[in-house]
């Protein structure tokens, strides 16, 4: 599949966002200006030559792609007429506690203080990231229960294989183990087909499915 083929099949462009949550670009741009609204995730540049029986004619277009889970937060933040950056970051917040707490009772936890004592510090910097569209790019929807769902997953894993550098595991933690990678399944992103080699899915998911022989089916 090609980049833009890509693009197009898992992610909205600016035109088919404000015409899904029926808004205009004006207000995005000014929902991205307060800082309730998260920058797009891919922003392509095309240098198009277009031959045809009338001449030759040659232009730049600009166009930039939106996760398509965007679309969710734009509708919470019209039902919770969120109007400035801080309100914009409660509701992330307690979203993001909520999916948290959910993960945890299912048995999904880990030692890492990011979950337990430094938990503010965790969401503050994870709503950061969000607004500069790093989960858009490496989440399948850019959910916020995604972003959840991969920075858990991946305090797991790490805490279970010694930061992936484990040769081998312990029995008794396998399912832990499995647990934790079908929760990053459930999030990351597949990428283009230039990201692969070096992405999440690669080095949490497919490499220690194949180091630990393991199954996520």
């Amino acid at each position: 599949m090609s980049l833009l083929s890509h693009l197009n099949t898992y992610f909205y462009s600016v035109d088919e966002l404000c015409q899904t949550l029926k808004i205009s670009e004006d207000t995005l741009f000014e929902w991205q200006q307060k800082g309730l609204f998260p920058k797009p995730s891919y922003s392509i540049q095309n240098h198009i030559k277009c031959s045809s029986y009338l001449g030759l004619y040659e232009c730049e277009e600009f166009t930039d792609f939106y996760p398509r889970g965007c679309v969710q937060w734009g509708q919470d933040l019209a039902k919770h007429t969120v109007q400035s950056s801080s309100q914009a970051y409660e509701l992330y917040y307690q979203q993001y506690l909520q999916t948290l707490s959910k993960c945890q009772q299912q048995g999904l936890a880990c030692h890492d203080p990011r979950f337990s004592d430094d938990l503010d510090e965790q969401i503050q910097s994870s709503w950061q990231q969000y607004l500069c569209s790093k989960y858009g790019a490496i989440s399948q929807n850019g959910l916020i229960e995604e972003i959840v769902y991969i920075e858990l997953g991946r305090a797991i894993v790490d805490e279970l294989t010694d930061e992936r550098s484990a040769s081998s595991i312990d029995v008794a933690i396998r399912p832990q183990l499995l647990k934790a990678i079908k929760l990053l399944n459930r999030a990351i992103s597949h990428q283009a087909k230039h990201e692969q080699n070096l992405s999440l899915r690669e080095r949490y998911i497919n490499a220690l499915v194949v180091k630990y022989d393991l199954s996520v089916k």
